[in-house]
């Protein structure tokens, strides 16, 4: 009889011990989603890419962002593109490179250089010759989290490179200036994960629960 009694004691306390574990986790899921949805400003973004083609006569734009987790980096907007419309690896595009390397980049040989670019403009249909591509770097670290990407300017006489030293310039301070928008918005990748972890956790004590 004593026995009983102590045992359904102790299953009434580990269900509100689980109770208040899960009430715990769902306020810190809140907290999490909430600065999931607070990270980044797309709009700025989206103006950002309409506005450089103009300021540097270029025909694209595009920003990229890395994802640490997968070591890819993804679109978050360009022109003519949707977020996340092109995937391409650290290794094997220039726009990893310059993200790895944290040092900005000019190709003028595009349509004869092998690469992803040369996929991406199968998935795209547009066709890219010549890029200037400059990192975007954490404030908190050395390290780049993104990079800007602009395509197809047309050089200024025969035998010139399309790029000048100013337009190297005026992209990396436009990089440095949406720094901290990017920086969000590479965080908020690891909020997303965090936020998936605790719901698998919030899952588990609810069965938990529901067995005693």
């Amino acid at each position: 009889m004593w026995s009983n009694k102590v045992t359904r004691l102790e299953t009434r306390q580990q269900k509100s011990d689980l109770h208040q574990k899960l009430k715990e986790l769902r306020n810190k899921q809140k907290l999490v989603d909430a600065k999931w949805r607070q990270a980044g400003d797309r709009n700025l973004l989206s103006c950002f890419v309409e506005l450089v083609p103009m300021a540097l006569n270029v025909a694209r734009c595009s920003i990229f962002i890395l994802n640490p987790k997968s070591s890819q980096v993804w679109l978050q907007c360009g022109t003519g593109l949707k977020e996340n419309a092109i995937h391409v690896s650290l290794a094997g595009s220039l726009v990893g490179e310059v993200i790895a390397t944290g040092r900005p980049l000019i190709a003028t040989d595009l349509e004869e250089r092998a690469g992803e670019h040369y996929e991406v403009s199968l998935k795209t249909g547009f066709q890219p010759r010549n890029a200037l591509c400059v990192p975007i770097m954490s404030s908190e670290s050395k390290k780049a989290t993104g990079a800007i990407q602009v395509l197809n300017k047309v050089s200024s006489g025969p035998g010139q490179d399309p790029y000048t030293k100013k337009d190297i310039e005026v992209l990396q301070k436009l990089a440095d200036n949406i720094q901290m928008t990017i920086e969000n918005i590479y965080l908020r990748q690891e909020f997303s994960r965090i936020s998936k972890a605790m719901s698998q956790q919030i899952k588990m004590l609810e069965d938990k629960l529901g067995l005693l």
